[in-house]
């Protein structure tokens, strides 16, 4: 039903998000897998994982533009750029010459222009971009392309869920608490049974993930990991 980077970027950020209430399904013995089988049965579970897959790569994409204004342009781009020192100027200049012979411009950017017309040298750098990423799909030539696109795709996606992974594990951790409060009739956690304990300590935990670890820095990352094999990749096509 999906392809691998569907299903790693897409779905799996929307399976972690909702990971929680498992948690607590769990630790309250919900017969979850009678459920999913009634769910399979009726055709249910797969259109609501399209559907999801759809909402989490929706939230990633509305926020990466505003990622890469801060990070300082498009990661592909800022490698292009001659300015930029991540890639030495020998490789540089080659991707450049490819490029200008496999899609010529009348002015190539060249160092007046990036510092003078700073604009103007980015769109042509987006272009090349854009050519080369419509010329790298073959999954078997390309496949560690693949593979870094992949992950950053799920860590942009799964970032983008963040707001409503942290909102989501708060509720969670307040009903777990308040439903204890009623059944035992004490305010005092240590007092309630070694499920809620369990339930707590593991949500807990999945929130300290989605506060500390799953960050801008965490994205970028991969995204520039991603953008370095995508310029490997102009020599290939």
């Amino acid at each position: 039903m999906f392809d691998n980077y569907t299903l790693k970027a897409r779905v799996y950020p929307l399976l972690i998000l909702f990971f929680p209430i498992f948690i607590v399904g769990v630790s309250y013995s919900f017969k979850f897998e009678s459920y999913i089988q009634v769910f399979t049965s009726i055709g249910l579970v797969g259109a609501l994982s399209y559907l999801m897959s759809q909402f989490g790569r929706d939230l990633g994409k509305k926020k990466e533009s505003n990622l890469w204004k801060e990070w300082g342009g498009m990661p592909s781009v800022q490698l292009l750029r001659l300015s930029n020192q991540e890639i030495d100027k020998h490789t540089k200049q080659r991707y450049h010459s490819k490029m200008q012979a496999l899609i010529p411009v009348q002015n190539p950017p060249d160092a007046a222009m990036e510092t003078n017309n700073p604009n103007e040298a980015d769109e042509i750098y987006r272009a090349w971009c854009k050519y080369i990423i419509n010329h790298t799909r073959d999954e078997t030539k390309f496949s560690l392309l693949l593979k870094e696109n992949t992950s950053y795709g799920f860590r942009r996606n799964l970032w983008g869920l963040k707001f409503y992974g942290i909102i989501l594990i708060i509720i969670l951790l307040a009903t777990n608490y308040l439903f204890w409060i009623k059944e035992t009739n004490s305010f005092n956690p240590l007092e309630m049974p070694v499920n809620f304990q369990y339930c707590s300590l593991s949500l807990i935990v999945i929130l300290i993930i989605w506060l500390f670890v799953i960050t801008k820095s965490w994205i970028k990352l991969v995204a520039f990991a991603y953008a370095e094999r995508l310029c490997e990749s102009i020599e290939s096509i």
